[in-house]
């Protein structure tokens, strides 16, 4: 399966045992190096691993190699960087630790030259229609492979790539969007930005997430179907599709603060009272709790899959003036040990604001945003709780709403109400 990416792929810019170097254009018209790792090496053990996690560390370095995206849960995992880097891509393959050999007719990419031989099929790299191979990777070694990073992982060995079916990768990489969307309840960062963003100490924490939350991926099962606003109902994907993961493999654009600050669930948020006017919903699919609304709201399913629900839930006003968002629950692989819930609470959106612990399983974090020149209150939760007759803690709930600043009321009270009825 291709990776997905806003890319125009020109040339081969070198090899390895293990993938390729590319040279490719985004959407924009801007150069970059994409290293594709062979899918009949992503699907021998360790080599995918590896590859998120040499990435990662080369991001995280002293003298920090940063990637654009990347899609590390792909059939053929890949990781783009721009040409003003450098050689990123051979600089990860070398990384790894595997002799690279780069194309000695391969021009730098920020040359962008038109390419005169015909396309020719590759095992491993993306086969766009517009994907084009400048000419054969070279089979000579270079004279000096440099060793893996500090701290990187240790390369395994090099995997046996004949021709081996390899297992279907769970989900392709999303690029963003070039123009946002206009409801602030469907992926608001795209769209919000916090009006005064703090200094951001997440990096780490996201290297850690993106090396826990791929296990996850790659365990695969399952299958997650996204509709749109004009169809309320999507249908369940069928058994025969891909499986993509119900959780994020990719980086957030605006993750909360890490680590959580100590903290404890604010005593002074309302809840609702008798004198409320609200709707108990109790058929919320895949949901497993009552879920308690103002009249003037709905929920409505966003999308499902097998272990995993969204449901978008707020009232009837239009653009600023809406209240509301996402309310998710999802599984938790068990155990759910503390590792995993770090991961997994960082790769949520959570426009840039600080975490706050609100007890053992639960953190918080809430930020002023502007949507368009207006100001708005941004609240998000993320919980885990118990279900099942074993009474282990095996669920994440994720809470994600916006409102006008004065109606904030509203989304702490769903937000008391919700910690209240799972108990976190």
């Amino acid at each position: 399966m291709q990776p997905e990416g806003p890319y125009r792929f020109t040339h081969a810019l070198g090899g390895s045992p293990v993938g390729k170097a590319w040279a490719a254009i985004d959407d924009q018209g801007r150069f970059v190096t994409v290293a594709v790792l062979d899918a009949a090496a992503a699907a021998a053990p360790g080599w995918r691993e590896a590859f998120a996690g040499v990435a990662n560390s080369l991001a995280q370095a002293p003298d920090p190699l940063p990637y654009t995206y990347a899609d590390f849960a792909a059939d053929a995992p890949w990781v783009a960087y721009a040409a003003e880097v450098g050689p990123g891509a051979e600089k990860l393959f070398r990384a790894l630790g595997v002799e690279y050999t780069p194309v000695p007719t391969a021009v730098s990419p920020t040359s962008a030259p038109p390419v005169s031989a015909p396309p020719q099929p590759v095992s491993g790299p993306p086969q766009a229609p517009w994907a084009v191979q400048a000419g054969p990777i070279p089979g000579q070694p270079v004279s000096a492979a440099p060793h893996p990073i500090s701290g990187a992982p240790a390369s395994p060995a090099a995997p046996d790539l004949t021709p081996a079916p390899s297992p279907r990768s769970p989900v392709p990489h999303s690029a963003p969007a070039d123009v946002p969307p206009r409801d602030p309840f469907a992926s608001p960062v795209r769209r919000i930005t916090p009006s005064e963003p703090p200094r951001r100490r997440t990096g780490l924490w996201i290297g850690i997430a993106a090396l826990v939350l791929v296990v996850l991926a790659s365990a695969g099962g399952v299958a997650i179907w996204s509709g749109s606003d004009d169809d309320p109902t999507p249908p369940v994907a069928s058994s025969s599709d891909p499986a993509p993961p119900a959780v994020p493999t990719a980086p957030p654009q605006s993750p909360g603060i890490e680590p959580p600050k100590p903290g404890a669930w604010p005593t002074q948020w309302p809840r609702f009272t008798e004198r409320d006017r609200v709707l108990t919903l109790t058929d919320l699919e895949g949901v497993g709790f009552p879920v308690k609304v103002p009249t003037d709201w709905k929920c409505t399913l966003a999308a499902r899959a097998d272990g995993y629900v969204k449901h978008t839930c707020g009232n009837s006003a239009s653009g600023n003036e809406m209240t509301g968002g996402e309310l998710i629950v999802r599984n938790c692989p068990e155990p759910c040990t503390e590792q995993w819930q770090n991961a997994m609470r960082a790769v949520e959106e959570a426009w840039g604001a600080q975490w706050i612990r609100s007890g053992r399983y639960a953190s918080y974090a809430e930020q002023i945003i502007d949507v368009d020149g207006t100001k708005r209150h941004g609240l998000v939760v993320v919980a885990y709780f118990r279900s099942g007759e074993a009474g282990l803690v095996n669920r994440q709930v994720v809470v994600r709403m916006t409102s006008p600043v004065p109606e904030a009321y509203q989304l702490r009270r769903f937000a008391s109400y919700i910690r209240d009825v799972v108990v976190f």
